[in-house]
């Protein structure tokens, strides 16, 4: 599966960001307990994650689902969409998650990205003068 993207940012983490995600199939969940994944990038309209879940079984499903549950600075955001791309990556898979269209998922997104963002810097002034 090729996908390019064509969106205008897309934040890169320093350290992946935990979170958990589901799988459904004709929307039914295919697992009880949700897969843990690290987020290593992401925008508004997707992510790219990683994980060690063995989930290749899945993927040539046309219906296959993926709910993704994460926080990036004090909200739970939970967001739909579609697995559009996968590797093999260590012990592990990286892929490319597109979410459904939600205006409140996007503007979520980009609210929590300003507030985490605003922390990261103020820290990084403290860690700076305290040093």
């Amino acid at each position: 599966m090729n996908f390019k993207r064509q969106e205008g940012f897309r934040f890169v983490f320093n350290e992946a960001i935990d979170a958990k995600f589901k799988l459904r199939l004709n929307g039914r969940d295919l697992n009880f307990e949700p897969y843990e994944c690290k987020i290593i990038d992401i925008s508004p309209r997707g992510i790219k994650m990683f994980s060690e879940a063995k989930i290749g079984e899945y993927l040539n499903n046309a219906t296959l689902q993926i709910e993704v549950q994460f926080v990036l600075d004090v909200s739970m955001i939970r967001a739909t969409g579609e697995i559009v791309w996968s590797k093999p990556y260590a012990n592990g898979s990286q892929f490319g998650v597109l979410f459904h269209e939600d205006e409140n998922i996007d503007e979520l997104i980009i609210s929590e990205m300003k507030q985490r963002r605003k922390k990261e810097v103020l820290q990084d002034k403290f860690t700076k003068i305290k040093y």
